[in-house]
């Protein structure tokens, strides 16, 4: 395969690819600043962060000319995934995308991608000390019964880490909750974001 598990198997994958970052990110952030004067207070976006969402269904940047040869390789990893989540021959098509910036002090707050089979999350651009994704653990409402550290939801140790850099694209299921570090660098992270789905089933 040419993604590997890394957590709770088969539940998230990783993958990489290797982005120009410099070449596109004036794109970017013309994209960006766009969304910035559409948000509002309840973005999943804090500290400062800023999110293309407002835009994802009439500029989605899975559309642009910049990803295009990433998108052709990021079906053929999702057809990976898709087999390996036991899941039923569909169509799979890349419903929204959006990107999120978080400048320095920003990070983005638990949430999940509802009704969506795979989601995808792309690092375009992770500074050093910028922070890690965060995954909550699944088997929480089984943790009720375990004689738990006290300290144990105080401390945050429900969400598990992974460690991600530039070019990383990591694979999960919309269900998982999950949210970001705060970016704890001197300079922005970029990444952005994807929702497959299924469509209509194949016909013999």
């Amino acid at each position: 395969m040419l993604v590997s598990p890394v957590h709770l198997k088969p539940q998230i994958y990783k993958a990489h690819w290797d982005f120009d970052f410099d070449s596109m990110r004036s794109h970017i952030d013309e994209r960006v600043d766009a969304a910035a004067k559409l948000m509002k207070d309840d973005t999943l976006e804090k500290g400062g962060g800023i999110t293309t969402v407002v835009h994802c269904l009439e500029d989605p940047p899975h559309n642009w000319e910049i990803f295009d040869e990433f998108k052709l390789w990021l079906y053929d990893r999702i057809d990976e995934v898709w087999e390996d989540y036991n899941f039923q021959p569909m169509m799979r098509q890349i419903s929204e995308s959006w990107i999120n910036k978080h400048p320095p002090g920003a990070w983005t707050a638990e949430h999940h991608h509802q009704c969506i089979q795979v989601a995808v999350a792309v690092y375009l651009n992770v500074p050093k000390n910028s922070g890690r994704f965060l995954v909550k653990d699944p088997t929480g409402m089984y943790k009720r019964q375990e004689p738990l550290d006290y300290h144990y939801y105080e401390s945050g140790r429900e969400w598990q880490p992974i460690e991600i850099t530039s070019g990383d694209v990591l694979f999960f299921p919309g269900w998982m909750s999950h949210k970001t570090e705060v970016n704890l660098s001197t300079e922005d992270r970029y990444v952005m974001s994807l929702n497959i789905r299924g469509a209509h089933m194949y016909h013999d």
